[in-house]
């Protein structure tokens, strides 16, 4: 028996790369696919190539929005989604010529909510490196969904584009409108609702996706508004770990040192690029978030370096004119 799969792009002003990333998905020799993309109000020529494809091959529908951004374009794509399982593919980015031949094999094996797998990480200069989650397959349920937990907290099983899921055991009840235009975190957070809604997992130790990066993609920073709807996500990601049951000192470990990272890519660009009146003003807003008092945790001082501890303890202790001294100082140096 063959699954129906829907694969979905949502695209916005990738008209350079688009066609590669929509060959490799026609193009596979399991063919009972159908290739859904959302147009989010892209301004280049990119939803011309999207109707174009649609003209010439049945399988591709295509549906043009306003600019809405990432997480409501996946949900629109969701919602319209015709196939047994569902998976999203990024628009730069291309895939396994296999990709669904494997997951149909697991999917027939396993009987699974969701597969997911490895990705290769494909550099400008021609270089890849293949990413790897776990030395062998493995399947996960209720009793060691945990493990699950940990690895989304550690930022490693983030990416939707490597999460195949059985589209009837999934829906969206969370305010995606509140979400609007977030886009550094909405992956980890629609993730976490995919973890928390599913029963059965297995992992595949292969790479299938091919995630392109490229120069621009190098440094991810956080303005203010990043920062505070990540915040928000992140206590959404919070209650839904302990409604799992699973919320432990090791998830609260995670989750601080998750905040850290995050809190240094505001903190890098809000300090070096701003005047420090500006900076300081948004540093001090900031101390309204959950995200603060994750990241001046002392939890996560274990797991970070002498220099970071040292800026966190200036955070903590709000000396943040001295603060912004040395993250510009380092900037200089």
């Amino acid at each position: 028996m063959s699954v129906f799969f829907t694969a979905a792009v949502c695209v916005y002003n990738t008209e350079k790369y688009l066609r590669g990333c929509l060959d490799s998905i026609l193009s596979q020799s399991y063919e009972n696919i159908e290739l859904l993309i959302i147009d989010d109000g892209s301004t280049d020529g990119s939803g011309k190539v999207c109707d174009e494809y649609a003209e010439k091959d049945s399988r591709v529908r295509v549906i043009h929005t306003e600019n809405r951004g990432l997480l409501l374009a996946r949900r629109t794509a969701f919602e319209n989604a015709r196939g047994d399982y569902f998976i999203f593919f990024d628009s730069d980015d291309t895939v396994n010529p296999k990709i669904f031949t494997l997951i149909n094999e697991e999917i027939q094996k396993s009987h699974c909510d969701m597969v997911f797998f490895d990705l290769s990480k494909c550099y400008s200069d021609g270089t890849s490196a293949h990413e790897k989650l776990f030395d062998e397959r493995k399947t996960f349920d209720k009793s060691n969904k945990r493990e699950l937990w940990e690895l989304l907290l550690s930022s490693r099983f983030n990416s939707l584009c490597l999460k195949c899921i059985r589209r009837s055991a999934f829906a969206y009840t969370f305010d995606t409108e509140f979400y609007r235009g977030y886009s550094r975190g909405e992956d980890k957070l629609l993730s976490a609702h995919m973890i928390s809604r599913l029963n059965t997992f297995s992992y595949l130790p292969i790479s299938l996706y091919n995630y392109n990066i490229f120069a621009s993609q190098m440094t991810k920073t956080y303005s203010y508004n990043d920062l505070r709807l990540t915040s928000c996500a992140n206590a959404e990601i919070r209650s839904l770990i302990r409604s799992d049951g699973c919320y432990d000192e090791k998830t609260e470990d995670l989750l601080c040192c998750l905040s850290r990272y995050i809190y240094r890519s505001f903190l890098y660009p809000t300090a070096t690029a701003l005047p420090k009146k500006e900076a300081l003003k948004l540093i001090r807003q900031s101390e309204e978030l959950e995200l603060f008092k994750l990241c001046t945790d002392r939890r996560a001082d274990k797991y970070s370096s002498q220099a970071s501890n040292i800026k966190f303890l200036l955070l903590r202790h709000k000396m943040y004119s001295l603060l912004i001294f040395l993250t510009k100082l380092k900037n200089k140096a």
